[in-house]
């Protein structure tokens, strides 16, 4: 993170300081209602902004508590302790990003002087932009539109690990400034900023942790999706079995169960998808980029292209060049 940026969020602010005289009354003006433990948007929020900033008070610890909107905790510097509902205990490190839909209990363990800690509040009706832009069926795209949907879904939360993810990390810190010096467009700048945050994420989905950190069964998933991104060209699900060390139909499961897509079908997405850029963004021969994606076979390539984008990728090409 810029060190200007990261000396200004590490001095105590007044805000801070006020919630240390709390300490056991330290979120009693956040709340909905006296005694409960809801925290509140239109409290957490400033007025007319549908997504705002506080950095997390350092020095004590914040009791269980949820929200009635959704949260995002960016680790600046150092590190933190957290708790999801009752149940899991979280150590987020420096460059770490969790989302937690509303609803989502949680608690925190005081931050040291170091621990830099931002919270984005943010309206699920700010996401709705941000959703526009995101085309594929991931796992992020999934959490985030019921999150904003108001619908249930089976994990309180995304854990992102940013630490080789440059893009994404400056990203945030636009964000920040954003947050800090409000513009005329901020709104909107913020809206695409984040949308392009959310494309970023769900291109690297094997930086995420899914719901249970401990679960076996999701990590594998994790690392089948992060075998197709580093090798779509020749990977192949008996290839990844052998690796495994695994049977075919027990990855066939856990794909169905915790993944938008069977193995087969994320796999030929990939492969499209990269396609797809190709034809875009460089000026090579259409069968040439088939065998760079991977297929030997021109014309089933062409119908599952054309059954994906309801173009041929000649048809694809032209359009795009015509939006220049």
């Amino acid at each position: 993170m810029n060190q200007k940026l990261l000396e200004k969020l590490r001095k105590i602010t007044p805000e801070e300081e006020e919630m240390l005289k709390k300490k056991d009354a330290l979120l009693e003006d956040y709340l909905c209602q006296p005694g409960g433990d809801v925290v509140d948007k239109d409290r957490m929020l400033r007025e007319k902004r549908m997504i705002d900033i506080m950095k997390q008070p350092r020095f004590v610890s914040v009791p269980e508590h949820t929200h009635n909107y959704i949260e995002m905790v960016y680790i600046c510097s150092g590190s933190a302790e957290h708790v999801i509902n009752r149940t899991t205990r979280l150590k987020l490190e420096m460059d770490d990003l969790l989302f937690l839909k509303p609803g989502t209990y949680h608690s925190y363990g005081a931050a040291g002087y170091d621990d830099i800690i931002v919270r984005f509040i943010v309206l699920p009706e700010f996401m709705q932009y941000p959703l526009a832009m995101m085309n594929e069926d991931t796992v992020m795209r999934r959490f985030v539109q019921a999150a904003a949907e108001g619908r249930d879904y089976p994990d309180p939360y995304l854990h992102f690990h940013l630490q080789d993810m440059e893009e994404a990390k400056n990203l945030l810190e636009n964000m920040i400034l954003s947050l800090q010096h409000s513009s005329r467009n901020s709104r909107r700048i913020l809206q695409a900023t984040l949308g392009v945050l959310l494309l970023e994420l769900s291109s690297r989905t094997y930086t995420l942790t899914v719901g249970t950190p401990s679960s076996y069964e999701q990590q594998l998933v994790i690392r089948a999706l992060s075998y197709v991104e580093d090798n779509y060209r020749t990977a192949s699900l008996e290839e990844f079995c052998r690796r495994e060390e695994l049977p075919a139909y027990y990855i066939s499961r856990l794909m169905k169960k915790y993944s938008p897509y069977t193995f087969t079908k994320y796999l030929q997405r990939r492969r499209l998808f990269q396609a797809a850029q190709l034809l875009t963004e460089t000026d090579e021969p259409i069968e040439q980029i088939i065998i760079n994606v991977g297929y030997e076979n021109s014309s089933h390539f062409h119908r599952l292209f054309r059954e994906e984008f309801k173009m041929t990728p000649k048809e694809y090409r032209k359009k795009y060049l015509m939006n220049q």
